[in-house]
């Protein structure tokens, strides 16, 4: 039984991870990789993460605010699509049926940055 790369999303070997790399889930060949890609794969787990909790809370929202006027442009669109959601629709509970009554295009844009899968709305 190995361990999980938080980067690669692989399940490697021990031998595979380095002694700092078990405790924050880095293989060496993830690790090896440049700094500003490894925090924008990080940034956009974070920002798939906050679309499957239950409430999109204030903290959440300042949190994408600050992604959102990120450096790297993929970041700052995904945080800006998600902060659009939270301001519609903060909670899970029949989310998808209020983004396809009030804005269509934003679940459009949704389906198409593949933060959510596609619903025949």
């Amino acid at each position: 039984m190995g361990h999980w790369c938080r980067i690669c999303g692989e399940v490697k070997s021990n031998e595979k991870f380095s002694g700092k790399g078990h405790k924050t889930h880095i293989c060496k060949q993830c690790a090896s990789r440049p700094k500003d890609e490894i925090a924008h794969i990080d940034q956009c787990e974070e920002i798939c993460g906050f679309l499957s909790q239950s409430r999109i809370s204030t903290k959440n929202i300042r949190r994408l605010r600050e992604m959102a006027a990120s450096d790297h442009e993929e970041t700052a669109r995904l945080a800006r699509i998600v902060l659009d959601v939270a301001t519609v629709a903060p909670y899970k509970k029949r989310r998808t049926a209020k983004l396809a009554l009030k804005r269509k295009d934003l679940l459009r844009e949704l389906e198409e940055s593949d933060l959510a899968y596609p619903y025949h709305w």
